[in-house]
């Protein structure tokens, strides 16, 4: 179908032909645009549409009586951040205006071409275009030129499907409107206009070029050192500590074909193709493409940013790629992403050291669902395999997926996130996971809208698509409601973010201990201390891997004599943050409560289990603790220089859950304003016997934390999310085990959250719930103790690469970490 006044591709040669005569000009522009902090797409190389635009017109109407105008390429074109917490990117309005007045001084245009991205959210009206149009026709008077607002779509982003008349409505100052692509309509509309006087008007859907036979992209007439500093300006001014898809050198951008043939439901591309027909995929030829490859690194590229669609579907077409690219030796990435099943070793090979992050897309990590849902031809396993292949080759891997998809259960959302971290945590395969965004004209807004028995309504961004991919989702699907859908995502980043490496080490420095608590998860260990050489050489290991927080822990870490200088040796290595657990009885004498606050250390949190002397003795099994614990306490806070921060640890018992707000009294009474609040960990003396009804104590210490909000900090560890839906932000200490790791006593090292994970199951409910990605589930608690943990002296000053250091592996200890052991060679009891 034809919108008014189109012009056919076949219509076009013999209106051209005349082009040349006469004296009038065309100005193509491709104005500043701004952007949400969080958007889609790559806005900063938006401008090729005008620049290929310019291209065509040139050659049909003659080089002399055309200019281009890039707002990206101008002197002075950087990105700057506006009051109103947008980006906005080239240069100021009124620096373009002055280019285009000076540009037409003496021999005024008789068009102007402005490209239309989707940058400008349509069909709003947008401040920075509408301050450009309005800059034009004032500047004009009487006799403005024509005005031609114009798509000019090279597809790879995101197209936003709007009516012309919408358009045309909240732009006034435009003559004619024209949808899709450009480079064949918009030259014959100029042509009419030039040699009959037939001024365009209306909205027209743009004809699909031959891409053969289209010139290269004017970059020729573009000052490309000025958009080499605006891209230089983009990556030191976004605030991006990472660039997963780098801008260096000359990076400039191309497509080498255009559209995808897969129909995918929530894909905008090829908008021009009606819903039913087939969708197809249109490519340069071998000998074009390399043409257009050489093209480039002969304007000095280094690296080129592709925006196909889909670029690897192809083989032939792929093969050709690479082949040039490496002979030209240049760097490119597909930020769009290539189809799992079309990528084969061979490519990776080829792309090892050429491409910044390899992008593939899994859209879910449920087959039915990318099966049914997304209607994606793609099976899971060659996913999983092109992570595999990506790892082997030495090769930056990210996945795309989606969540929030009509038809996806809770459950399935699960899915999805669970294989993206196992791809994630087995061959570093970054998961890029975004909500399912139903951008207008595509099947996914349609399945939407009739789900939900109406139009789909605005979104509340002025009309901007590019934050929900990333920040908000768009409404209720299968019963899974947006505030669910947001839980999801939240946990799934704080997993995500956790699992990049250890953060933080946390040392026991003995396990000799004058306290007996009847829940403590090393009380069955053998009472020794660490070895100190051995305990830095861990520190030094650390420590180079980047790790810069320690946590020296026990027992009781105050009574091994070490302590004091494994603090010290801590910070003149570099260690920023050092905190210790204690249970503080030692700082009853001044003289040593001041060498510790003073040692070097950074936080000191105080192990209190009771409000009183009657309830803590029945907690850690000694009369005079209480009296002692709060006097060291006292001390503490005496000498503690300015930037050490004191807080209070407390471990809910059967014995003591029901006096939590006791015990906040009492941390304020001290002089204490931070509270941790700990549940039982089913390790050494914890059971079940000394665990309170997990509920009863939640729920009382969600009324203890809201009544002190505010005045004392808190923190939950050990509690699975479902027993304080609304405190999520209480739980990052329980969040932020995955990034730490222990090293017992006798040397042995593990991931903090696997460790703990040995004793926890799934139930039913976790299979639904949002939060299941990054939550071990329900510790099980045994009814006996943990059996003894016997640790002998030798084991403590073997070196740590001496594999018998391992020997004295508890009774009961992991059967995993046990197999792990015997598969090494090691003996264990």
């Amino acid at each position: 179908m034809r919108l008014s006044g189109a012009v056919g591709e076949g219509e076009i040669g013999g209106v051209l032909s005349c082009a040349a005569m006469g004296e009038p000009r065309v100005l193509v522009i491709h104005p500043p645009v701004s952007v949400a902090r969080d958007f889609i797409d790559y806005p900063y190389f938006a401008d090729l549409g005008a620049v290929q635009l310019a291209a065509v017109v040139e050659r049909e109407l003659g080089v002399e009586r055309v200019e281009l105008v890039d707002a990206f390429a101008l002197p002075g074109a950087r990105l700057r951040w506006r009051d109103d917490g947008r980006a906005q990117l080239g240069v100021e309005v009124d620096e373009l205006l002055a280019q285009v007045a000076a540009l037409g001084e003496g021999s005024p245009f008789a068009a102007i071409v402005v490209a239309y991205t989707v940058f400008h959210r349509p069909p709003h009206r947008d401040d920075v275009l509408a301050a450009v149009l309005e800059g034009l026709v004032s500047a004009a008077g009487a006799e403005r030129p024509a005005i031609l607002l114009a798509d000019c779509y090279q597809s790879g982003q995101h197209y936003v499907e709007v009516s012309g008349d919408a358009v045309l409505a909240s732009y006034p100052e435009v003559d004619t409107y024209i949808k899709y692509e450009a480079e064949v309509t918009v030259p014959a509309l100029l042509t009419r206009l030039l040699r009959a006087g037939e001024r365009p008007s209306g909205s027209h859907r743009g004809a699909s070029p031959v891409l053969d036979e289209l010139p290269f992209p004017a970059w020729e007439r573009v000052d490309l050192d000025a958009y080499d500093a605006f891209k230089r300006s983009v990556v030191a001014d976004l605030g991006r500590p990472v660039w997963t898809f780098p801008i260096d050198g000359r990076t400039m951008p191309l497509v080498t074909s255009r559209g995808c043939p897969f129909t995918c439901i929530h894909c905008s591309s090829n908008p021009e193709t009606p819903r039913g027909q087939a969708k197809l995929q249109r490519r340069y030829s071998p000998e074009r493409l390399r043409e257009y490859l050489r093209f480039l690194a002969g304007l000095g590229a280094t690296r080129l940013e592709v925006s196909d669609e889909l670029i690897n579907v192809n083989e032939r077409h792929f093969d050709v790629f690479l082949d040039e690219v490496e002979a030209l030796d240049l760097k490119f990435d597909c930020p769009n992403g290539m189809r799992a099943d079309y990528l084969l070793p061979r490519h990776l090979e080829q792309m090892r050291g050429r491409v910044g992050m390899l992008s593939v897309s899994a859209e879910s990590g449920v087959q039915r669902v990318v099966t049914e849902v997304v209607r994606k031809r793609l099976d899971l396993q060659a996913v999983e395999d092109a992570a595999r292949h990506a790892h082997e080759a030495g090769v930056p891997l990210m996945i795309h997926y989606m969540i929030g998809l009509p038809g996806e259960t809770a459950e399935e959302i699960n899915g999805t996130l669970s294989f993206a971290l196992e791809l994630w945590d087995e061959f570093e395969a970054w998961p890029a996971v975004q909500y399912a965004t139903p951008l207008p004209g595509t099947e996914l807004a349609e399945r939407v809208a009739a789900a939900r028995g109406d139009e789909l309504p605005k979104l509340p961004v002025v009309e901007d698509w590019g934050p929900y991919f990333q920040t908000a989702p768009s409404g209720e699907v299968e019963g899974v409601s947006g505030e669910a859908l947001e839980s999801f995502m939240w946990t799934f980043q704080q997993r995500l973010n956790a699992s990049q490496g250890a953060k933080k080490l946390i040392m026991n420095v003995t396990y000799v201990c004058n306290n007996r608590c009847t829940f403590c998860a090393v009380g069955t260990r053998t009472q020794l201390d660490g070895h100190p050489t051995r305990q830095r050489e861990k520190l030094v290991e650390y420590r180079k891997q980047g790790v810069v927080m320690v946590d020296f822990d026990g027992g009781e870490p105050t009574l091994n004599p070490e302590l004091i200088p494994l603090i010290k040796s801590a910070r003149a290595m570099g260690y920023e943050r050092v905190n210790v657990t204690t249970n503080g009885r030692r700082c009853v004498y001044e003289k040593y409560a001041s060498a510790l606050v003073n040692s070097g250390l950074t936080t000191l949190l105080f192990s209190v289990h009771g409000h009183d002397a009657r309830t803590h003795a029945q907690q850690v099994g000694v009369a005079e603790a209480f009296e002692q614990t709060t006097e060291g306490i006292r001390n503490c806070l005496r000498y503690a220089p300015k930037g050490v921060e004191l807080g209070m640890n407390i471990t809910v018992t059967k014995g003591n859950h029901d006096k939590i707000d006791e015990l906040a009294a009492l941390c304020w009474d001290l002089g204490l304003r931070w509270m941790n609040i700990q549940f039982l960990t089913p390790f050494g003396r914890a059971t079940s016997w000394v665990a309170p009804d997990t509920q009863v104590a939640a729920d009382h210490a969600v009324e203890v934390m809201d009544a002190w909000a505010g005045k004392i900090r808190f923190q939950v560890i050990n509690l699975p999310f479902c027993f304080m839906p609304k405190h999520r932000h209480l739980m990052q200490g329980d969040l932020a085990k995955l990034e730490r790791h222990m090293v017992f006593v006798n040397n042995e090292t593990v991931n903090l959250a696997e460790y703990l994970a040995e004793r926890r199951v799934r139930k039913p409910v976790c299979k639904t719930c949002p939060h299941a990605c990054f939550c071990g589930g329900f510790y099980e608690l045994d009814q006996v103790p943990e059996p003894s943990w016997l640790i002998s002296a030798e084991d403590l000053v073997r070196p740590l690469d001496d594999p018998r250091r391992h020997e004295s592996v508890p009774a009961g200890f992991s059967d995993r970490v046990k197999k792990r052991l015997r598969d090494e060679g090691v003996e264990t009891i």
